[in-house]
């Protein structure tokens, strides 16, 4: 996704050795955990951001946003919706397939570069039904090894496990998409805690 690296430029920490190198030159198992997450995401085809602080942040949704050609990103979480609110990004509640997703996620699962929600997240609605141009953003304790370990952090952080448990693989358009795969634009932010 070089065009992405034209629009976004950041200080930050950065992750760019793991475009350079060939898939046979990376020694997977001597990654550690937010490397492995983050180059099984990027061959995915995902969108990588670590902007450096709150304002960072801000500038990049703000490019992100006209890059992407649209007036407002569309935010299901409340807690979301007042946070871009303050920050004076552009958002609305009403929804529109359409539209651009911003929201969190349960878990980003580094060996196979996914990402987790739940209804905490998405609300009732599959994610076939939700925009196909998805913004994330999520911290870096989120990163786990493994579905496995991700439903495990599920089920100890609520008394009630949320609904809707789906993940999101596929983040750019198959060449040939004969499958009948569900793909999805998708940006990720993530944010040191």
């Amino acid at each position: 996704m070089d065009f992405i690296k034209r629009f976004f430029s950041s200080k930050s920490k950065t992750y760019e050795h793991l475009d350079t190198e060939q898939p046979d030159e990376i020694n997977k198992s001597a990654m550690s955990l937010d490397e492995r997450f983050v180059y099984n995401f990027k061959q995915k085809g995902g969108a990588f951001f670590y902007p450096d602080d709150k304002e960072d942040f801000r500038q990049n949704l703000l490019r992100l946003l006209k890059y992407l050609d649209a007036a407002s990103f569309m935010v299901l979480e409340p807690s979301y919706f007042h946070f871009l609110k303050k920050l004076q990004i552009p958002v609305t509640d009403q929804f529109n397939k359409n539209g651009v997703l911003l929201g969190g996620c349960e878990a980003l699962i580094a060996d196979e570069g996914s990402i987790m929600t739940t209804a905490t997240h998405t609300k009732e609605y599959r994610n076939n039904e939700l925009p196909k141009r998805r913004v994330i953003v999520a911290l870096s304790n989120q990163i786990t090894p493994s579905k496995t370990q991700a439903l495990i952090n599920i089920n100890n952080k609520y008394e009630k496990p949320p609904a809707n448990i789906q993940t999101m693989s596929i983040f750019a358009q198959p060449k040939d998409d004969l499958s009948g795969n569900k793909w999805y634009e998708t940006y990720l932010f993530l944010i040191e805690n």
